[in-house]
């Protein structure tokens, strides 16, 4: 099998906006560069390609737009190239979010253009590779984000300064590291990595790719400069770094943290990893169908009277002022009403390479359904979350009606039906069959 690997910094101008939270942030500081990378794999005349980028999110608009700017220099079909977004909170402005956070039309012509590039100078630098696949666990840097709390409710990221009123966590973490590391000429000069965990530990206004900058860093010091990481992150819709028992992960620095040790492991599993003999390559595509939620009766009068209750000085609930989030989902209440769209397409896309595989879902599943696809299928599996397109959380439907977990609250980000999971699962798992 022959193999490629490329990367370009794609980091924005500073000021720009970056997403991940109600209000803008602005970038002041640059604390890590941001990249994408990418890799192909190539048997024959069958081509697979992955770019993974640092931002927050994309939208099926900029994975279309590579994908034709692909096909200009390199034979590749749009069903073969996989576009996944980090989700790193620090990232470039792909998104819009809410009343401030919006994209900038430059920016993405350029993430665009170069996102394309990758994928076409890895295709053009391929040469004939050895592949080791390997697996681990990680313990003790990624946790479940919801909690049953004592008094019988569940809230997402409960107060640390009240542990007394947390009662456990609701599931458990995908602790699983899946590294696939290519050699050639008998060096590693890449690798695939997938994990499960919410890149958003740096804030404010710091321009990051997060705990994967650091471990992109941390391996070029181990296999050379010019060793590529494509990073892979898991279905971490209800997954993030803190732990409201323990202070020091929330402490500054700990995305170093974070990162340092998923390298630390990546390291060690790659010295244990067995050379893949299979070398089929194989790609399904497809789109489901998938309905709106749409706000309630009840749900509509409670917005209104927000309205109503801040009359004039509604166009003065902006974002950081006081209790602009009742706000902000009375407005989205409105909008989501209003939009006549009923249904959504989800593209999913599943890959195998040789002895794993790669499950393209373009939505924040909960960790529970990213397990169950890992179980579904044949061999190990690299889920990715964000790939292709950003549809937003997809919780476990038994938190539709908990207005405490943030990540089932109605707005355009958690907008989609509770039976999505178990769509988004089945599809996957019915693209393997139409690969066999």
């Amino acid at each position: 099998m022959k193999c490629g690997f490329y990367e370009l910094d794609i980091t924005p101008a500073m000021g720009s906006i970056i997403p991940g939270g109600f209000a803008a942030r602005y970038g002041q500081v640059i604390e890590e560069k941001l990249y994408v990378r990418g890799t192909v794999f190539m048997e024959e005349e069958k081509v697979l390609a992955i770019a993974s980028v640092d931002a927050c999110g994309i939208t099926l608009d900029i994975t279309e737009r590579v994908r034709e700017r692909v096909a200009k220099f390199a034979p590749l079909p749009a069903e073969n190239i996989m576009v996944m977004a980090t989700h790193a909170h620090g990232a470039g402005p792909t998104l819009n979010w809410g009343e401030e956070v919006v994209t900038d039309p430059h920016y993405l012509t350029t993430l665009v253009n170069k996102t394309a590039d990758v994928i076409v100078s890895a295709y053009q630098n391929a040469e004939e590779s050895d592949l080791y696949l390997g697996k681990g666990e990680i313990f003790g840097i990624s946790f479940i984000r919801v909690y049953r709390m004592k008094d019988g409710s569940f809230k997402t990221n409960p107060s640390r300064k009240t542990p007394e009123l947390i009662d456990a966590p609701y599931t458990t973490i995908d602790p699983e590291l899946l590294v696939v590391g290519v050699k050639q000429n008998g060096e590693y000069v890449g690798a695939v990595i997938n994990f499960a965990n919410h890149p958003a530990i740096v804030d404010k206004h710091a321009v990051s790719g997060d705990y994967i900058s650091i471990l992109s860093k941390e391996l070029k010091k181990q296999y050379g400069p010019d060793f590529v990481t494509v990073f892979i992150n898991g279905a971490c819709g209800n997954i993030n770094h803190v732990n409201p028992f323990d202070p020091t992960t929330v402490l500054p620095g700990r995305h170093i943290v974070v990162g340092k040790t998923i390298a630390e492991k990546t390291v060690e599993v790659l010295n244990c990893s067995k050379k893949m003999e299979n070398s089929t390559l194989a790609s399904s595509l497809e789109k489901i169908p998938v309905h709106f939620r749409k706000p309630s009766p009840e749900a509509l009068l409670k917005a209104k009277e927000v309205f109503e209750n801040l009359g004039d000085n509604l166009v003065e609930s902006v974002p950081r002022t006081p209790k602009y989030q009742l706000t902000f989902y009375a407005l989205q209440a409105f909008r989501m009403m209003a939009d006549k769209r009923t249904v959504k397409e989800l593209e999913l896309q599943l890959f195998r390479i040789g002895d794993f595989y790669v499950a393209g879902t373009p939505s924040q599943i909960f960790t529970e359904f990213g397990k169950r696809i890992k179980a579904g299928l044949p061999g190990p599996c690299m889920v990715s979350a964000f790939a292709n397109d950003y549809c937003g959380y997809v919780p476990l439907p038994e938190f539709l009606s908990e207005p405490g977990v943030y990540e089932a609250r109605l707005c355009p980000t958690s907008a989609l039906e509770g039976e999505a999971g178990n769509k988004i699962v089945e599809g996957i798992l019915r693209l393997e069959k139409s690969l066999s």
